[in-house]
């Protein structure tokens, strides 16, 4: 059964002519076109902390350094730590390892947050840095800005300076350039020898966890409360016609999508129903794959199996069939109908069983690979979503297209 939802042996071609398992693309339904995390753009959409789901804005979350400021995690087992109160004063401890921040000797406040960290000793050296090169961007963009005609605005008052605007204007000039005064290199800090480490460091032994959380903290120093770093939720867009695929609803905490085009709302599912025997070189073998129709409209599908170098040889004639959609009432009943051929195996609502037969050779052992095509055509699929986002017009809407995808099925 293990075989059954094994989707990293069936692939599907992107547009940009790199292979994916259909969970992992999208469908721009406004340039028809297959895409993956590498062909398409990622945008941040929000910015939120994971235990308490509190937004920021860009600008809050750097003047945060993308840390929470409420919440904590233990620094021993990285669980959360839950704040208690004392005689009217906050300490907080964690329920898993019992640590508490009374054991990092930290005394208790009468806020539950801004609790101290280990900052960086070099934080204002850096800042120093970070500001000098500001000021050089400007002056480097000064040149650049009275080309663009940034200087015309005032330069007729020049010509008359009656009231002396001039001269306040060159003094309010001189005023804003930014003096540079150059910065001076830190003298080298020698690194200290291994007899001096080892005469330093302490009993205690900590792992790789608790030196990634806080690396500035040495080792015969206590830990402190870690705090809980944003995460961002991701938006997706089409690289070619910069239109949204996938985004979420408003609100951190919901899992509903406000625009949603993943490739399998609109390209047929194909699975390995059974797994496949083991391959004899000359004798026929039979792959049994299942096609769904998981979009809102009936489907039109035609699989022509491909043949050529690094793929086995399909015996199968181009495959017709007809799938109802998904939230069609009318189901087809179960089991194997009369007028249905040796291939298909059965037929259940808007899923379809297919027997194909290989005849491997020498050199498919390898590596068996199964090359299909697919050529489909949905009725109304494309004009019901641009009659519900209304960003279509009816001759865009692709009702009579016929879309191509490729597929490639690993049988080994």
């Amino acid at each position: 059964m293990s075989a059954l939802l094994q989707y990293n042996k069936i692939k599907y071609e992107c547009s940009c002519g790199k292979w994916r398992t259909l969970p992992d693309l999208f469908f721009c339904r406004h340039c028809f076109k297959i895409k993956c995390d590498d062909c398409s753009c990622r945008e941040i959409d929000a910015i939120f902390c994971p235990r308490c789901l509190d937004t920021s804005s860009p600008p809050e979350a750097r003047l945060k350094k993308h840390k929470c400021t409420s919440c904590n995690d233990c620094p021993n087992c990285a669980n959360v730590l839950s704040a208690r109160v004392e005689n009217e004063k906050y300490y907080l401890h964690c329920h898993h390892c019992r640590w508490s921040t009374r054991d990092a000797k930290q005394d208790d406040r009468e806020s539950n947050k801004s609790w101290p960290t280990k900052e960086n000793p070099v934080t204002n050296h850096l800042n120093e840095v970070t500001a000098y090169m500001k000021r050089m961007e400007v002056i480097e963009n000064a040149p650049k800005d009275l080309k663009k005609g940034k200087g015309k605005a005032w330069s007729a008052i020049h010509l008359k300076d009656k009231f002396g605007v001039q001269q306040m204007v060159e003094k309010r000039r001189k005023a804003m350039v930014p003096e540079m005064n150059p910065l001076k290199a830190h003298d080298p800090t020698e690194a200290p020898t291994l007899e001096e480490e080892i005469e330093n460091r302490s009993n205690v032994l900590r792992s790789l966890d608790q030196i990634i959380m806080q690396p500035l903290t040495n080792s015969n120093e206590l830990l402190l409360p870690v705090k809980v770093p944003l995460q961002g939720r991701v938006m997706v867009r089409c690289d070619e016609c910069e239109r949204t695929l996938v985004k979420r609803d408003f609100g951190v905490a919901t899992y509903k999508f406000k625009i949603s085009s993943f490739a399998r709302e609109f390209i047929p599912d194909i699975r390995m129903s059974r797994p496949v025997k083991e391959l004899k070189i000359g004798e026929t073998a039979h792959v049994f794959l299942s096609v769904t129709n998981l979009s809102s409209s009936p489907l039109e599908l035609t699989i022509t199996p491909q043949s050529g170098e690094g793929t086995i040889k399909c015996s199968n004639e181009p495959i017709q069939l007809n799938l109802p959609s998904s939230k069609s009432i009318d189901s087809a009943a179960g089991g194997v109908h009369a007028e249905q051929s040796d291939v298909i195996v059965f037929r259940q609502h808007n899923r379809v069983g297919l027997r194909l037969d290989v005849v491997p050779t020498e050199s498919d052992l390898t590596s068996p690979i199964l090359d299909l095509l697919l050529n489909y055509k949905q009725d109304g699929s494309f004009s019901i979503l641009a009659a519900s986002e209304k960003v279509l017009k009816p001759e865009e809407s692709g009702v009579d297209r016929i879309l191509p995808a490729h597929l490639r099925i690993s049988l080994s």
